[in-house]
């Protein structure tokens, strides 16, 4: 048997055999501590807000679920550069999402998610003279990102996760977390 064909023999077998995870399929809810990452052609410097984010969703069953949340900046974050000051603020960000999951034993599920993003923010410049220019926008685009629940109990967990929430031709808008989460 060729390397590759024993790769996806094996995958297929967590696939399938994985299905005795301990989280229960159904409803649940978490909230994340979420670093926030924005990066624009404007300045070379990238800009971490901190937020929260709340989480809500059904899997339906091992391998598919569907997810939607709403976060909200509960900091700003500013950066000095050669032309003046940066700093951006989150306002508020809401989405809907589709969430594939391989269960690999009965604590670790890793997962992808894809979906839509609406995102509000404040990115404010501010040159070495002065003058101060503001950039008020809501913006959606298409999101994707990979993270893994990790099952503590039947109906508590904890995630890790990497998101990319907007991708535009200027800036981009990525998010770091980790939370906790509760089926019901």
């Amino acid at each position: 048997m060729k390397k590759g064909n024993s790769v996806k023999l094996l995958l297929a077998a967590i696939a399938l055999g994985g299905s005795s995870a301990a989280m229960a399929a159904g409803p649940y809810i978490g909230l994340n501590y979420t670093q926030f990452q924005f990066e624009s052609d404007d300045t070379d410097e990238k800009l971490k807000p901190d937020g929260v984010t709340l989480r809500a969703g059904i899997e339906f069953n091992d391998f598919i679920g569907l997810e939607a949340r709403g976060a909200t900046g509960v900091s700003s974050d500013k950066r000095s550069t050669a032309l003046g000051d940066a700093e951006f603020d989150l306002d508020r960000l809401y989405g809907g999402y589709v969430k594939l999951s391989v269960p690999v034993g009965d604590m670790v599920r890793p997962y992808i998610v894809g979906g839509y993003t609406e995102a509000k923010g404040e990115a404010k410049f501010t040159t070495g003279l002065g003058s101060i220019e503001r950039e008020s926008d809501t913006v959606n685009d298409e999101s994707y990102g990979a993270g893994v629940d990790f099952n503590l109990t039947e109906t508590f967990g904890m995630n890790v996760e990497y998101m990319r929430y907007l991708d535009k031709d200027d800036y981009e808008l990525n998010g770091i977390s980790v939370g906790f989460r509760s089926a019901f």
